[in-house]
């Protein structure tokens, strides 16, 4: 007798149905959905043997977005799918902190791919939950010319499936059209079985695949004899009991042991059976049970990987005592460890109520260097399987928890951390050592740079010299941040070169883009602005190398790609990176210098390209960001570029009230803090410069630009020197010596963009060059056309595009956009066109997030 009969008619429904995106069945348990996935997926190898098809069989486990991604991406790759990067960081569980990033760098390997993928799913209800059913929904959405699913669940998945029905994009197969005809439980139960007998199991099981089955080994465990079959009739009581007389106890005794020590796994092969039995043959008594593969499933068409049917698994896991328990879930953690399943693992040291053990796995998979190794995704979902209570009370987890909140911007709970990790410490060497590496992070995170000093450098000792490496590089990469802060160049640069030495010989590559990241803004500050451009270039190649395209760490290094386009003169293209930038900034992570950075060529392109309103919007979210994170230096800084911004957008009895209720003179003043002494230099020159004061607004541009050279802050200086150019314009004949050195290094390292943020009081000087190089007639051309046409006051939305904006940030589609409004999707098109220039964006999502920042939309809402 088989033990499972092909269902020709489904499987003649799903061939003619091939080409929908989505074909779904849904049924309780024990109705044969895995069944008929793996025959389809045979068929369609039969069919046609270069077909790519990939399988996943999910568990409880895969709720979380980024194990579920990386099963997935591990599934494709598998099954032969180029997916450039991501495999790499998928089998290393180091996917970005942000799930969609990830989901747009699979659609884009997927479009460079165009070929059709028959993926298929197994028990998608064990991992369902609101962000796996997004990200799902999502990807079926947008990958539809390439990716065809074949989903099993118990329950309906949370998808728009009205919708999607709507469009013919569902083959859906229910219980019904899966319960066993007549014809097939003969085919399973035998042909010498009599009629009788046949219709009577039929009507007792109303045709449920399982109790069939069971029918099936009955028979067969009594040499077909149908003798008691009267009295089966298919009920959980009755199949309970079946199990216990008819296949348990007639099992061998190393085939029950197997069942018993491996039903508390959610899944698994021959040699995690192996490491929690103590034995060396599970492979050879699962290849014995193999007859019972309706109730000892198979995940993958090679048999390598089993799960339990519901049925089978609860009877057996009632007869394992609770001391049985915890050593099969011990030993399951030790084995999953030693394959760096360290989420599984601590699952399992969890499950058998080792709290040491699960604390001793987060601390060998590397504890807080989990967030440099892994990401902060993975390090947040290792944590959250501890209870408050444990998390509160061992100091490794006090210290993971703290460097994550300092690192998401959570600075009065990650201080709190910190000081109760303080007490725990004591005697420990190796956890003394932690604290001081985390109390130094978190206040490199908080902006307490000023605390910070060579003594920074000292490493608690430890057992072994390259246990310190990573500690080391780390603290001296703070070291390096604070001396920038300080304006302490040569320092920042030997400080970031040496740890960048050592996160290459501990291959650390987010800690080397890291230190790329710092040396780039050293060199430019320096005035070496080719070096700088070119190490950022770099950091671009090697993230999108290791991380892909769409990784928020790609988006931070595009922080500092923004600011140079900036200088470059090339602003139109500054959105886009702009815009990635801020999504990882407020989501990922995050430091004020980079936040300054992006902060200030955010507000000042937009006010020129969408005028004061658009400029003053993005410095109140700049504003709500630092009181976010307490970082009051920050503030400072909006406080000075609201008073720059307000004068150059006509508004100087605005700006002059302003100034009344701050001390920006002590700002321009304070030479400890360069950058906030740049901004409120730049704010007042600019204010004296249209109040009619040139004299004093040059002598002081000139006294604070002596003081950023003298410290080897070059750029910065430069600035000064081209805003004091100007106002020299303004109160003598210019001196022709000094106009070719404030823009010689302009024109040497082609910074037009220095000249443009000057603006059009700049020309008078501009246009007393000799002989101007191409570059500066550009800018001239540029400036004469902004100084006849200043800027607006406004870029409001029409009514029109508000509502297209709001129903935009609902999710609707264009046609769903041109039917709410009576409008027809060419219009839409045309709206949104129209949209996206307004704000400064190319595509939807990002439309959404800068209205949002810029108040068009109600974050609340």
């Amino acid at each position: 007798m088989p033990t499972s009969v092909a269902r020709e008619a489904l499987l003649a429904s799903m061939k003619e149905n091939a080409l929908v995106p989505l074909t779904l069945l849904t049924a309780p348990a024990g109705y044969g959905k895995t069944t008929l996935l793996m025959q389809w997926h045979a068929a369609l190898r039969q069919q046609a043997p270069d077909t790519v098809s990939a399988w996943l069989s999910l568990d409880d486990a895969d709720v979380e977005p980024n194990r579920f991604l990386a099963y997935l991406i591990l599934a494709l790759d598998q099954a032969g799918v180029e997916l450039a990067h991501l495999p790499h960081l998928a089998a290393s569980q180091a996917l970005d902190v942000q799930p969609r990033r990830t989901l747009n760098a699979l659609l884009q390997a997927l479009a460079r791919e165009n070929r059709v993928i028959t993926l298929f799913l197994d028990d998608y209800h064990l991992a369902a939950s609101p962000e796996v059913s997004a990200l799902l929904s999502h990807l079926l959405e947008h990958a539809a010319p390439w990716l065809h699913w074949v989903v099993a669940s118990r329950t309906p998945p949370d998808w728009p499936l009205s919708r999607w029905k709507a469009k013919g994009w569902v083959h859906e197969v229910c219980a019904q059209a899966l319960t066993l005809s007549l014809e097939e439980a003969r085919d399973i139960l035998g042909a010498d079985l009599d009629a009788t007998a046949l219709c009577q199991i039929h009507k007792a099981t109303e045709g449920w695949a399982v109790a069939v089955q069971l029918a099936r080994l009955w028979r067969t465990s009594n040499d077909g004899s149908t003798y008691g079959l009267s009295a089966f009739s298919g009920g959980v009581a009755d199949v309970a009991n079946y199990l216990t007389t008819h296949i348990f106890t007639r099992l061998s005794e190393d085939c029950q042991s197997l069942l018993l020590q491996t039903c508390l796994l959610q899944r698994f092969n021959a040699d995690l059976a192996d490491a929690v039995r103590g034995r060396h043959d599970s492979a050879e008594q699962l290849r014995q049970l193999a007859h019972l593969d309706t109730l000892l499933i198979p995940l993958d068409p090679e048999r390598q990987w089993f799960r339990y049917h519901t049925l089978l698994r609860d009877f057996l896991r009632l007869r394992v005592n609770s001391r049985q328990r915890q050593s099969i879930h011990r030993a399951a953690a030790h084995w999953l460890a030693g394959q760096r399943d360290w989420s599984q693992a601590v699952h399992h040291a969890l499950k058998a109520d080792d709290i040491p053990l699960a604390v001793n796995l987060v601390v060998s998979a590397g504890g807080w260097e989990l967030v440099l190794h892994h990401g902060i995704r993975y390090a947040q979902s290792l944590l959250q399987q501890f209870d408050a209570a444990t998390c509160s009370d061992h100091p490794d987890l006090l210290l993971l928890q703290a460097y994550l909140h300092a690192k998401l911007g959570d600075h009065a709970l990650s201080t709190q951390l910190l000081q109760r990790a303080s007490g725990k410490v004591v005697g420990n060497a190796r956890l003394a050592r932690d604290l001081h590496v985390i109390q130094t992070l978190a206040a490199a995170y908080q902006d307490r740079l000023d605390t910070l000093d060579a003594k920074t450098l000292t490493v608690h000792a430890h057992s072994s010299p390259l246990d310190q490496t990573l500690a080391q590089a780390t603290l001296e990469c703070v070291l390096a941040l604070a001396a920038l802060t300080r304006g302490e160049l040569d320092a920042s640069l030997r400080s970031i070169r040496d740890a960048h030495v050592k996160m290459r010989v501990i291959a650390s590559p987010r800690g080397e883009n890291y230190c790329r990241i710092h040396e780039a803004q050293a060199l430019a500050l320096a005035g070496r602005v080719d070096a700088a451009g070119v190490l950022l270039e770099q950091a671009l190649t090697f993230a999108t190398q290791q991380f892909g395209q769409e990784s928020s760490l790609r988006a931070l290094v595009g922080c500092f790609k923004a600011r140079h386009l900036y200088w470059q003169g090339e602003w139109a293209q500054t959105p886009p990176w702009l815009e990635d930038g801020w999504a990882a900034l407020e989501h990922a992570d995050g430091w004020l210098d980079i936040v300054a950075v992006t902060a200030e060529v955010t507000w000042r392109t937009r006010l020129r390209s969408h005028g004061l309103h658009a400029a003053l919007l993005e410095l109140n979210h700049v504003e709500q960001l630092a009181n976010a994170r307490q970082w009051p230096r920050l503030s400072g800084l909006v406080q000075a570029w609201r008073i720059d911004a307000w004068v150059q957008g006509g508004q100087l009895p605005t700006a002059r009230q302003a100034l009344l209720q701050m001390d920006l003179e002590r700002t321009a003043n304070c030479a400890q803090d360069w950058r906030s002494q740049e901004a409120a230099t730049l704010a007042l020159a600019r204010m004296q410069l249209q109040s009619g004061f040139s004299a004093a607004a040059l002598t002081r541009l000139r006294r604070a630009a002596t003081e950023l050279e003298t410290k080897g802050l070059l750029l910065p200086a430069w600035r000064l020197r081209l805003m004091a150019l100007a106002a020299s314009s303004k109160v003598r004949t210019l001196d022709a010596k000094d106009t070719a050195q404030a823009l010689a290094p302009i024109i040497q390292y082609g910074l037009p963009g220095l000249l443009l943020e000057v603006g059009p009081c700049l020309l008078p000087a501009l246009l007393e060059y000799p002989t101007p190089p191409p570059m500066l007639t550009s800018v001239i051309k540029r400036l004469r056309g902004w100084r006849a046409h200043p800027m607006p006051a406004h870029s409001v939305l029409s009514a029109k595009e508000r509502q297209v904006l709001s129903l935009l940030s609902h999710g609707q589609s264009n046609k769903a956009i041109a039917l709410a409004l009576d409008i027809s999707e060419n219009t839409v098109k045309f709206h949104l066109k129209h949209l996206f220039a307004k704000l400064g964006v190319d595509n939807r999502t990002a439309a959404i997030s800068a209205a949002l920042r810029q108040g068009y939309l109600d974050a609340s809402l």
